[in-house]
């Protein structure tokens, strides 16, 4: 979510924007660029959710695995 939940942008674990709602308190016509500031930051933050969600699952999985002899792991 961005502007104090004006914007809130959805992802799926692999990052895929699935949803975008906009608060019509948030359109202004004179101001589309905060607009367009919200919309990043709202679907920055969800991806970011997204991809911590997702290390915080694959964590315990990948570390069961042993490494399998890949370097990094």
């Amino acid at each position: 979510t961005a502007g104090g939940g004006l914007v809130t942008a959805t992802v799926t674990g692999s990052g895929e924007l699935v949803s975008l709602a906009i608060d019509p308190k948030a359109v202004d016509p004179d101001d589309v660029e905060s607009l367009e500031d919200l919309v990043l930051a709202a679907v920055a933050d969800a991806s970011g959710n997204a991809q911590e969600l997702q290390a915080q699952l694959m964590g315990p999985m990948a570390s069961g695995l042993g490494g399998l002899g890949l370097p990094g792991m």
